[in-house]
């Protein structure tokens, strides 16, 4: 019996031990660099791209007006959270590239011709297939006015190669592609108020 009592003793000894190793630890203190919770520059730049403010009647009237959009985009839509503002659509587009197939096709003849004819390489396997683009809108309220809405469109799109793995993932950061799309927003939105009077 003191064989088994002095094992538990040493076991229960070991894991105070790492107990409070752990605790002494976890107290140390580092110092924080300042600009650690400080947004980047180019942050704001692009929320101001994604950002527009519209005068309409409700926050309903620029989220159907949104759909109707979407819809004419070719986008399908994912979800709507109506008491939120939010409307996240999709779609699935080609991605393929003739430049960037001619390039992966003489690769692939170029190791034909370098291995004796024996295979290629599977460069084309790597080519850019289908890109998948997700669009994110979120209406709220204005603070200045009362009449007034802030919308803010983000864009996100995975490109995937000929075997399904991704190839490029990226948030779009275009200022034109969120030019044209307010810009349609804008007219659908003045199609809507006027259907709607």
């Amino acid at each position: 019996m003191s064989a088994r009592y002095s094992i538990l003793t040493r076991h229960c000894a070991c894991w105070l031990w790492l107990l409070a190793t752990g605790l002494l630890c976890g107290c140390a203190t580092t110092k924080i660099p300042e600009d650690a919770l400080r947004l980047p520059e180019s942050t704001l730049d692009v929320r101001s791209i994604q950002t527009r403010t519209f005068a309409a009647p409700s926050e309903i009237t620029i989220l159907a007006a949104t759909i109707a959009l979407l819809q004419d985009m070719e986008y399908n839509i994912d979800r709507i959270e109506k008491p939120l503002g939010v409307i996240t659509a999709s779609k699935v587009s080609d991605a393929d590239s003739e430049a960037e197939k001619t390039r992966l096709i003489m690769l692939d003849l170029l190791c034909v011709i370098g291995s004796m004819g024996a295979s290629s390489c599977g460069a084309l396997a790597t080519a850019q297939d289908e890109q998948h683009i997700t669009l994110t809108m979120v209406v709220l309220p204005s603070l200045a006015r009362s009449d007034e809405y802030v919308t803010r469109i983000t864009v996100q799109r995975v490109i995937f190669d000929k075997e399904d793995r991704i190839k490029v993932l990226e948030r779009i950061d275009d200022a034109e592609t969120y030019q044209q799309i307010f810009d349609n927003l804008s007219k659908a939105l003045f199609i809507q108020v006027n259907e709607s009077d």
